[in-house]
């Protein structure tokens, strides 16, 4: 047990140290102080506003979930996408004389009478969508 829990707060402690605006401004000194004061300020909040430059935006919101490209007759952008997962509904598992370890779905021609499997859904929306056009920001969209 002792074995398994240091490599796991090492983990854990690998994973939460970006985490926060403080820390990432921590990680690139340099970064954050090309920034104007007004900048410096919002990236301090977690913040970000038009204008920005894409490593701002990256010290203030973290790394983008997924990163996107739109191109048209205006030119290209590129779109980061920071997201959320919402789940609705539960895990369900219906009695069954045999015991599967794994989750199964029914099927009437081998087994009829048993079901094992997922009611939970989970959809995956964007929480932030920052528009970038020339390393600048030019749009961002929230979700309401």
């Amino acid at each position: 047990m002792k074995r398994l829990l240091v490599p796991a707060l090492l983990i854990l402690a690998a994973l939460g140290g970006c985490a926060t605006p403080e820390n990432r401004i921590k990680d690139n000194p340099g970064v954050y102080s090309n920034l104007t004061p007004a900048q410096q300020e919002l990236v301090k909040k977690g913040e970000i506003a038009l204008d920005m430059p894409e490593a701002a935006v990256e010290l203030a919101l973290g790394k983008p979930d997924r990163i996107t490209e739109h191109t048209d007759a205006g030119g290209q952008q590129h779109i980061w996408h920071y997201t959320q997962v919402q789940n609705y509904g539960t895990m369900a598992a219906y009695p069954s004389p045999f015991f599967y370890p794994y989750p199964r779905f029914y099927d009437p021609f081998f087994f009829p009478g048993t079901y094992y499997g997922p009611t939970a859904i989970q959809t995956e929306t964007d929480r932030i969508r920052v528009i970038f056009k020339d390393g600048k920001v030019t749009a961002i969209e929230r979700e309401l």
